[in-house]
């Protein structure tokens, strides 16, 4: 089977311009043919029957909407009450700086004194 529809297309490619075309058109109908017809199974299978109003559904839009405002506003309150304290606690805090003398000395101990030389 795989072998025939190699040979098919070893074919098709040596035909002229014309045959291409035409099985290029006829391929590719039958492909969207089989995409739309799968893409409506799919639709049917998931989408109910709109005529019939189930009210065991989930609440309306609006209500839906109103729930979700509540819940978005209560978050919003918290965090925004949540930066105000870390905002006042980072403005009250202050900065202190403490200059201290340190015992440093350049001189290095333990090495060989080098003496000087003079230039010829």
């Amino acid at each position: 089977m795989l072998q025939k529809v190699k040979k098919f297309f070893l074919d098709l490619q040596q035909s002229d311009e014309a045959t291409k075309k035409r099985w290029l058109v006829i391929l590719t109908s039958g492909s969207m043919m089989v995409v739309v017809g799968l893409w409506s199974v799919y639709i049917n299978l998931t989408i109910q029957n709109l005529g019939e109003k189930n009210q065991n559904q989930a609440p309306a839009f609006l209500e839906t909407f109103k729930n979700g405002m509540a819940v978005l506003s209560k978050e919003a309150g918290s965090k925004a009450s949540q930066l105000m304290a870390n905002l006042q606690a980072a403005t009250s805090r202050t900065n202190s700086i403490t200059i201290q003398q340190e015992n440093f000395n350049a001189v290095l101990q333990g090495l060989d004194e080098i003496k000087p030389k003079k230039l010829p």
